[in-house]
């Protein structure tokens, strides 16, 4: 609470990618900001209970010499029970 600082990594292990995010963030009730809760709102989903709104101060694309893919897209859909789902 006392502290706005974040960082989010997000990780594609198939193409040994990553991006750090840097920013802060503030909480909104659905009240404070309708139309960004309206709009992040999925379509046939219920209510939005709060919105993280992250202004981002800086990014950066990491060095993929470390990111070891552990699993193949096959073994990653057969773990999560989609074996026999075709791949978007």
């Amino acid at each position: 609470m006392g502290n706005d600082r974040v960082c989010l990594f997000l990780m594609s292990y198939p193409l040994q990618a990553r991006l750090k995010i840097l920013g802060r963030a503030d909480v909104l009730l659905p009240g404070e900001a309708p139309e960004l809760a309206q709009a992040v709102r999925p379509q046939g989903a219920g209510a939005v209970e709060r919105l993280l709104r992250i202004r981002v101060e800086g990014y950066d694309w990491n060095c993929p010499q470390h990111i070891t893919p552990r699993y193949t897209e096959e073994e990653f859909r057969e773990a999560l029970g989609m074996g026999g789902v075709p791949a978007p």
